[in-house]
């Protein structure tokens, strides 16, 4: 219980430390309550601790024995929170997918690559409006810009997919708030507000999904769902077809901001590699956002953002739940079985990745790694089908923002984290945008996020 209590605090230095104590492959009796699976006479079930790109590759292959969890908050039978977070994200076998091959043509790399066009303009625009010399927050910001490519370009643009977006956001953060996991249904409980904030989202998709029947868009995941039968043919409800749709809202724009955000304040946290980034977006153009076809091979742009996600992946852990017994690597465990991959850690193995706390983007300029090496967007059959689109949004909004500012974080600025599950910050980002081309010095910052990190000593 007291690594339980360890993880519930910081989930990242406490499996930190608790690998470098025991070892790669950790298993905690009893700290998943409330779970009590028919044969478990205890209070939970094991939770499993793992960091190791053999692990990734043993589970992750195996998605009909690990099944993943939803984005989103279960709850009591028959609740709208229960039948939210029934998603692409915890289906497995032909329900996944049916529904994956419904997404992946408006998904794939060649559709994404007919979106860019519309998807530079889109971050240009938005970039535009940003005021400089003013302190902004930085959170606030990357929201906006992500949440703006995904329902514009993936979801059809209407109002209501902003607002679904935003209650998708918060009602996956409310999930993973401190208190959430105790079932305790009351108006001022954790769960209790999870639980009406859940009926408040599933009224708005209800609305959403009845405006798109009839009309199928192939540009628009929303209608293609909404206009297409389930996994055995027959014509889905409207509260199953809602249970589609807030996992994907959250996919398409959750783990975009996180990244973009985290890479802005990597980038300001490093001057020498700002100065380097600088130099290939506005040098040779003077001062012009590079094409699209410019963004997508500039060496420095490719290295910053994969050596972020590496170093900062915007969803550091993954978790998978046993449907049978099982085992894992010759370690039998019982059914109902929580496993906790770790990308964080396996993002930082000395043999895969040495100076892992060094944000170094030059690595990859040599460095090819699997996706159970690196597993930002998870691998195996069910890796993230919105790679391609994940990727080409944070190039296009990294493009448009840096190409035309310098981020500029206050003085003496505290950075804390925490993982809900994306990584995310805790506490307001003030930051202030500067047109000038000038170097700046590395900002002086505190906070639990310079536990993960190593900051060069001088920049």
């Amino acid at each position: 219980m007291r690594w339980g209590a360890r993880f519930a605090r910081d989930p990242l230095v406490a499996t930190r430390q608790c690998f470098e104590r025991f070892g790669n492959f950790v298993m905690l009796s009893d700290v998943v309550p409330f779970v009590r699976p028919r044969g478990v006479a205890l209070l939970g079930v094991p939770l499993v601790l793992t960091a190791d790109a053999a692990f990734h590759r043993e589970l992750l292959s195996d998605p009909a024995t690990w099944r993943g969890v939803s984005l989103l908050p279960g709850g009591p039978r028959h609740s709208a929170a229960r039948r939210l977070g029934a998603g692409l994200t915890r289906m497995t076998g032909r329900p996944h997918a049916h529904y994956r091959s419904l997404i992946t043509p408006t998904l794939r790399k060649s559709s994404v690559d007919a979106l860019m066009g519309r998807m530079a303009a889109l971050a240009q625009a938005e970039v535009a409006t940003w005021p400089v010399g003013e302190p902004l927050e930085l959170w606030e910001l990357t929201r906006r810009l992500m949440r703006r490519l995904a329902v514009e370009l993936l979801f059809g643009g209407d109002p209501e997919g902003y607002q679904i977006a935003d209650l998708a956001s918060e009602l996956m953060e409310g999930k993973w708030a401190r208190g959430a996991f105790v079932p305790l249904n009351l108006p001022f409980t954790p769960y209790g507000r999870v639980l009406r904030k859940a009926e408040r989202l599933e009224r708005c998709l209800l609305e959403w999904i009845a405006s798109k029947r009839g009309e199928r868009d192939e540009r628009d995941l929303g209608s293609i769902i909404v206009n297409s039968p389930d996994a055995d043919g027959a014509l889905p409800s409207d509260e199953a077809i809602a249970g589609q749709m807030p996992s994907l809202f959250a996919a398409a724009s959750e783990a975009s901001q996180s990244a973009l955000a985290f890479t802005l304040l990597l980038v300001a946290l490093h001057p020498r590699v700002a100065g380097e980034l600088f130099d290939e977006l506005r040098g040779p153009r003077g001062g012009a956002a590079p094409s699209l076809e410019e963004a997508s091979t500039l060496p420095s742009l490719d290295g910053v953002i994969k050596e972020s996600m590496r170093i900062l992946p915007p969803v550091p852990l993954q978790i998978r739940v046993a449907q049978t017994d099982a085992a894992i690597a010759g370690h039998p465990v019982p059914k109902s079985t929580r496993v906790i991959l770790n990308t964080f850690l396996v993002n930082r193995t000395p043999e895969l990745y040495p100076n892992g706390d060094s944000f170094w983007p030059e690595r990859w300029r040599t460095t090819t790694r699997s996706a159970y090496e690196c597993p930002v967007f998870s691998a195996g059959p069910h890796a993230c089908p919105g790679y391609w689109f994940g990727l080409a949004g944070l190039k296009v909004a990294l493009a448009a923002i840096l190409s035309r500012y310098r981020i500029v974080l206050e003085h003496d600025t505290r950075i804390d984290y925490g993982v809900q599950p994306t990584m995310r910050p805790l506490n307001r980002l003030r930051v202030m945008l500067d047109a000038e081309p000038r170097a700046g010095a590395a900002p002086q910052v505190s906070g639990s996020l310079l536990s993960l990190l190593k900051l060069p000593s001088s920049s």
